[in-house]
């Protein structure tokens, strides 16, 4: 069996930090979402930046670095992962059992390492290579954070396709 690729956009890494935790709490739909708007802004390409753009904001990035780096960020091992926009796959070197809820832990960003929590429900555990390939669907969550996570997996996709056609070109 080879990784699954999801029908529709997804974000393919070949080791993103996740751990599967079925006892960890829920973290806070507000807090995600407006991270994941503030790591979009951060990866702007900066000529793409408008005027508003000012001195504050450089300022306001540099203090989030600082503040990034001082945090005591959980480490997780790194693995392979295809984050979709209703669910995610993972190599695993332990199977899971199905229909198992629980919680996936990542970081999308090693610059501003927060730890992101989304609910879901395992769906599939396949041997593949040395380790297992977990499928999981994501579980409803606030109509912000949906957003804030569709327009992450939205932008990541469009910049794999946009350097697939630059190597092709």
């Amino acid at each position: 069996m080879s990784f699954p690729l999801f029908d529709g956009p997804c974000l393919l890494r070949d080791a993103m930090p996740l751990v599967w935790d079925i006892h960890a709490e829920p973290a806070s739909d507000w807090e995600m979402s407006r991270y994941l708007q503030v790591l979009a802004e951060f990866e702007q390409p900066s000529e793409l930046l408008d005027e508003k753009y000012t001195t504050q904001n450089a300022k306001l990035d540099l203090s989030l670095l600082w503040l990034a780096r001082s945090l005591n960020t959980q480490t997780l091992a790194e693995t392979r992962v295809t984050l979709g926009l209703e669910q995610i796959a993972w190599q695993s070197p332990q199977p899971q059992t199905l229909e198992q809820k629980g919680m996936v832990l990542f970081c999308l960003s090693q610059q501003f390492p927060l730890l992101l929590k989304f609910p879901a429900q395992i769906t599939q555990c396949t041997p593949i290579n040395e380790g297992y390939c977990i499928q999981a669907m994501w579980l409803p969550m606030s109509e912000g954070l949906l957003d804030s996570f569709e327009k992450t997996i939205f932008r990541y996709h469009r910049r794999h396709i946009h350097q697939l056609r630059e190597h092709s070109a």
